[in-house]
């Protein structure tokens, strides 16, 4: 029975010119473009928001000059201590919306 169900559908799918493997190699696709668009700063944490999803950098390097915004999310890796005051390294992806999603976070030395 299931073979009945199961060679059909696969041998529309090669008619159809369309891999079962294309749904986990377009992800992947994804995932490395999303990794090749990542940015790296260092400066010093200003400001860190109150809930804790978004803190303020003044950068000293690359094109970026002055003060950045970065919101965090649950992908976000911090290593170590990261305070107000703290020279960090930050790797950061700019969203669709116009924000800095930090990708990860970690004090200056650390990495």
């Amino acid at each position: 029975m299931i073979q009945k169900v199961l060679f059909p559908a696969l041998a529309y799918l090669l008619l159809l010119g369309v891999s079962p493997r294309a749904g986990p190699a377009s992800l992947q696709s994804q995932s490395k473009q999303q990794t090749d668009q990542a940015k790296a700063v260092s400066g010093k944490v200003t400001s860190i928001g109150s809930d804790k999803t978004t803190f303020s950098m003044e950068v000293n390097g690359g094109d970026s000059k002055g003060t950045m915004q970065f919101v965090v999310d649950k992908n976000t890796q911090v290593e170590g201590r990261v305070t107000v005051g703290t020279d960090a390294v930050v790797q950061y992806q700019p969203t669709e919306d116009g924000k800095n999603l930090a990708l990860s976070v970690a004090p200056q030395g650390s990495q």
